[in-house]
């Protein structure tokens, strides 16, 4: 062509700004401007008079298609698409094709025209990221002008706060808040906002169709302009935080209902001291009466029998405690006045009258009502010589409710005094067998051990109830706060997962952060709170498996719900106890701490009562415990007034103070397999060990070695009677005087009641 040599079309091929090349109608290179050869990587001479697809053979075959369209007539096309280059790299191209017209007007060939768009390609498709990124967000982001007209918000964003996507320029930021939370907003927080760039805190959004208050998270930045600094928009990330407002308020509830149980026991404790003090039966109700009306200052509170055997029946009112003002309501009451509440009574129904004006019986309601009562509430109990008793509750100024926390601490001190009572009355039997026994030696053995069995069995139970009503209720309590922390932690999780993947997000979009930014990354450590915030979830979720863990023992140990027999695993047992017992093995100021060995064997499941030979785990390790603090009290007592006397003596400036010699405290705990049907258990301590007339007495109840007031002589006794009359086992003791104590418990690994 003649335009291949004409030096005014070589000067438009090189300094052409766009990317231009010629072809003839077979697509040959007629003409090729320098920026097409720099764009797709080529010299001149290797393209002119070339087939195209012959310099391009990745080239998309919609040019070739687009090329012979337009060589027929078909005008002028354009398209994106991907395009190979010869060093194999892949560019987005936008290109353009149109004809060229000979000297005789017919078409020669096609031009093309090309751009190179890769750069704005990606951008694209990360500014569409972004913008999914924002659609997707569960929380809510939005944008305004700083004169507070709404420009965006996304989706979650409408749905939070009940907006139609037509409305979301039509309303400001005033009209997200009510007019005491905006008025709030325009004098202590954007003030901050327009002087730092940002605020984050806890506020609430209102809902447009309902008006609710919405709890959020609020963080509010300035978005400013990239060129002149300048503010120019506000934009927000809020998240709705109602979920965590509610579990805050589970969690405050279920602390105040375990505070509440703390506090109920606590008195309950304090009850059942007081009540057992005495076995005088009269002191115990007595005692019990006047606690209930300070415990739940009311005005009355009364003790009564039932009579059966009077003609008629009749409640005989025995004890009351009542206000100073009032009279005294002691007496018999026949059943005609009461009324078929009796019948109830009888039957340990519980009455719980909020206003005696509305009791629905009318008999028993004249009676209350001619004694001055407004509210009242019965609760019966039977002892175990049969004889029922009731313990009566009143307020006479006005009608109280009884709330169910009332009803069950009442319950549960009633459950306190019906025990006191039967200890009462097997006291009174106890010495009326005695004086029996002076002329009836034979029977008198029989009896003391009938008697010592029943009151040992009635510690025994009421022992085990009250610590497995304690430890269950305790390890519930404190069940509920962690599985709302556990839960709500993988969440959290989550949540800082999210938001950190956005941070590193931002800072790879824009790499250029403003000094306000860098100023506040400095300020907060930023790099460091990346690396550490993920580790403190991983230590907040470490702790909260640990109370999970502890939760476990303990409900393991009470075994509450677990009356029957059935197959266990006995080392979970052990731990369990040594579990509780843990604060007792810790070191101390006056010795250090107890070293526990274990020696297991694998043992199969044995079937037993779990919650009772827990207690005699418990028994026995509290022995071994007790026996080694005592050997270093008296050790360190010894080497204390040894040291004094060498102090004080003339030579005391060459003399060397004494010190311990006693081993460190050991507990070794080892398990075995016998004869293939029994397991043993081995619970030694190196401490002082027993003399043989002590070992003789060992497993008598109320046989103990330790100070009055610290033991009950009854633990070893119950332990014996769990092991061998529950269990048909066997449990003796091994002990030398220096040589420490062994106690042993072998038990069968099956049994007839196990299926």
């Amino acid at each position: 062509m003649h335009l291949h040599n004409c030096p005014e079309f070589q000067i438009f091929l090189e300094h052409a700004p766009t990317a231009v090349a010629m072809f003839d109608h077979q697509m040959c290179y007629i003409a090729a401007s320098h920026r097409w050869l720099t764009d797709f990587g080529f010299q001149e001479e290797s393209v002119i008079g070339r087939y195209h697809y012959d310099v391009f053979p990745e080239t998309p075959r919609k040019w070739e298609t687009a090329h012979q369209s337009c060589c027929l007539g078909s005008g002028d096309r354009s398209s994106t698409d991907t395009f190979v280059r010869s060093d194999g790299s892949i560019e987005w191209v936008k290109w353009e094709i149109r004809p060229w017209y000979n000297q005789d007007g017919k078409i020669g060939g096609t031009i093309f025209s090309s751009e190179v768009i890769t750069e704005r390609k990606l951008a694209e498709e990360e500014t569409q990221k972004w913008i999914s990124l924002v659609e997707n967000s569960s929380d809510f982001i939005g944008m305004a002008m700083l004169s507070g007209e709404g420009l965006f918000v996304n989706k979650a964003g409408q749905k939070l706060v009940g907006l139609e996507s037509s409305q979301v320029k039509q309303v400001k930021i005033s009209d997200y808040h009510t007019p005491e939370d905006w008025a709030y907003l325009q004098e202590h927080i954007f003030p901050i906002v327009m002087e730092k760039g940002s605020w984050r805190g806890e506020f609430r959004f209102r809902h447009f169709q309902t008006g609710a208050a919405i709890p959020i998270e609020y963080s509010i930045f300035v978005i400013n302009n990239q060129t002149t600094g300048q503010p120019v928009a506000l934009a927000t990330i809020t998240r709705d935080i109602t979920q965590c407002k509610q579990a805050e308020d589970a969690l405050r509830k279920s602390e105040e209902r375990f505070r509440e149980l703390a506090n109920r026991e606590q008195l309950l404790n304090r009850l059942g001291s007081q009540i057992r003090h005495s076995l005088d039966l009269d002191t115990v109700i007595e005692t019990a009466i006047q606690e209930i009306q300070k415990l739940l200052q009311i005005d009355r509170c009364t003790f009564c029998w039932y009579r059966q055997e009077a003609n008629p029946p009749t409640w005989e009112a025995i004890k009351e405690a009542i206000r100073p003002d009032l009279e005294s309501l002691l007496g018999y009451y026949p059943v005609t006045v009461v009324g078929p509440v009796t019948q109830q009574l009888i039957q340990q129904e519980v009455i719980s009258i909020d206003n005696v004006a509305d009791f629905t019986e009318p008999t028993f309601r004249h009676l209350f009502q001619s004694i001055g009562y407004k509210s009242a509430i019965i609760l019966p109990m039977v002892t175990l010589c049969g004889d029922i008793g009731v313990i009566v509750c009143g307020h006479c100024s006005y009608p109280r409710p009884w709330t169910q926390s009332e009803v069950e601490l009442l319950q549960a001190v009633v459950s306190q005094v019906s025990i006191a009572i039967n200890q009462a009355e097997l006291y009174t039997r106890t010495h009326q067998a005695a004086l029996t026994a002076q002329k009836q030696a034979q029977q008198l053995e029989q009896i003391i051990e009938e008697l010592t069995s029943t009151q040992t069995q009635l510690v025994q139970s009421e022992k085990m109830s009250s610590l497995g009503q304690l430890v269950a209720g305790v390890a519930h309590e404190i069940n509920n706060p962690v599985n709302f922390i556990f839960g709500n932690l993988a969440h959290a999780s989550g949540y800082i997962e999210d938001l950190l993947g956005l941070l590193k997000l931002y800072q790879q979009t824009y790499p250029q952060p403003t000094p306000e930014i860098l100023e506040e990354i400095d300020a907060i450590d930023l790099d460091f709170l990346t690396i550490d915030l993920p580790k403190l979830l991983c230590s907040m979720k470490v702790g909260a498996d640990r109370i999970r863990e502890i939760v476990r023992s303990l409900r393991n140990f009470s075994r509450h719900d677990e009356a029957q027999m059935k197959m266990v695993d006995i080392h979970e047992g052990i731990d369990s106890t040594l579990m509780i017992l843990q604060y007792r093995l810790k070191d101390r100021s006056d010795r250090p701490g107890i070293e526990v060995i274990k020696d297991y064997a694998p043992l199969p499941p044995v079937s037993c009562y779990p919650g009772q030979l827990n207690q005699v785990f418990m028994n026995l390790l509290a022995n071994a415990i007790d026996a080694l603090e005592e050997q270093w009290m008296k050790e360190n007592s010894a080497i204390a007034t040894s040291n004094l006397a060498l102090s004080a003596s003339v030579c005391s400036k060459s003399t060397s103070l004494l010190k311990s010699t006693i081993p460190n405290p050991q507990i070794h705990i080892r398990t075995q397999v016998r004869d293939k049907d029994h397991i043993a258990i081995y619970i030694a301590d190196n401490g002082s060990g027993m003399s043989e007339e002590v070992q003789k007495r060992l497993f008598d109840p109320f046989f103990t070695t330790k100070p009055v007031g610290i033991g009950t002589g009854l633990g070893l006794s119950i332990s014996y009677q769990i092991v061998v009359e529950k269990h048909g086992g066997q449990l003796y003791c091994n002990s030398k005087l220096g040589q420490g104590t062994e106690f042993v418990i072998e038990i069968p690994i099956s049994h007839p009641n196990i299926a």
